[in-house]
């Protein structure tokens, strides 16, 4: 997918670029007259990944590894590409709190293996230090003009669902305290499934959201991997079933979309993501069935998983002249629904 309620959608959310024009990259400073839409796609961290999704349209990034230091190749090439930078570091420092949690306090039901995180690979993770890590990227990003957001939420365990909502509200605070005017962007994941089949949403983990640590709700719906090769013909790409269980789950918990806006994040790789399982699709058509629908439930800003972190061998919008069409006829589509203006 970014703690303080934010006075209005627009002065929250304003570093980030528009879609239908890319902009300058901006300093925190400048966030209040910016506008609320953008293109983002994610792991745009080698120049040639960059340059590619500039072409098709993207103008902001979401960057796991944080923002490129300052002065350096890559980041000069998102200086000239004029692409913005979200730092998704904050959701890896959650992520590795809530894997603690499943090993310690929050161990999955009984019979049921810990899928979220099979090993504790930071056992002497607290709150304090999460903050405090976030404290210092967060300082770093104040005086780097590229930053402009934050991901905060991304993956987490559907029987412990809630369990992050006061921390994204204590870490928001820290945000607003030193990068005033930049989003937090909580990210809750949903899988596209077979038409007419329900359960593509667990409900649980919209508990995490509050108006207190989210000022930006990103879904990010893809289809499940497997074993097999598959098209993907069969699956709802439109998400009529799917949006709505999304939608009914955080307007639950307080979610208003007209505060708080959507980004609306797309399936964007297909094909070998390990050497056993294979992601389904990916066509245009069904690249831009998903924009489509996104769009047309309201998504202000839209984003494409991913240019990295899928595989060497799958199929990306670096390597596929379809994925490729997909990108540039989502953001068209998206368009048409006037998104952007």
């Amino acid at each position: 997918m970014l703690l303080a309620a934010v006075v209005t959608a627009l002065s929250s959310l304003a570093a980030l670029c528009p879609l239908a024009t890319a902009a300058q990259p901006r300093s925190p400073v400048e966030t209040a007259a910016g506008a609320t839409h953008f293109t983002a796609g994610f792991e745009l961290d080698t120049r040639g990944r960059a340059e590619n999704a500039a072409a098709l349209g993207v103008t902001t990034a979401i960057e796991y590894g944080g923002p490129p230091a300052p002065g350096s190749r890559l980041a000069r090439t998102f200086v000239q590409e004029h692409i913005s930078v979200i730092d998704a570091r904050p959701s890896d420092a959650l992520e590795a709190w809530e894997c603690h949690r499943t090993h310690t306090v929050a161990p999955p039901p009984p019979g049921e293996e810990d899928w979220f995180c099979r090993k504790d690979y930071d056992p002497g993770v607290t709150t304090a230090s999460v903050l405090q890590q976030i404290r210092e990227w967060v300082r770093e990003d104040a005086s780097n003009p590229l930053v402009s957001g934050y991901w905060v939420l991304d993956d987490w365990a559907p029987w412990d669902g809630g369990s992050a909502r006061t921390l994204l509200a204590e870490v928001h605070a820290v945000i607003a305290e030193t990068t005033p005017g930049l989003p937090a962007i909580c990210g809750f994941g949903g899988a596209i499934e077979p038409l007419g089949q329900r359960g593509g949403f667990e409900a649980s983990i919209a508990a995490n959201y509050s108006d207190a640590g989210c000022d930006m709700v990103g879904l990010y719906n893809y289809a499940e991997g497997g074993s097999q090769a598959s098209s993907g013909e069969e699956l709802e790409w439109t998400m009529g079933i799917l949006l709505g269980e999304e939608r009914e789950a955080l307007d639950a918990q307080g979610w208003v979309q007209a505060k708080t806006p959507l980004l609306g994040i797309n399936q964007g790789w297909s094909g070998h993501t390990t050497a056993h399982e294979l992601e389904p699709g990916l066509s245009t058509e069904q690249m831009v069935a998903e924009a489509r629908a996104f769009c047309a439930a309201g998504a202000s800003s839209i984003a494409w998983y991913g240019w990295g972190g899928v595989g060497k061998r799958a199929q990306t919008a670096t390597n596929s002249t379809a994925i490729q069409a997909g990108v540039r006829q989502g953001i068209a589509a998206c368009a048409e629904l006037g998104q952007g203006e």
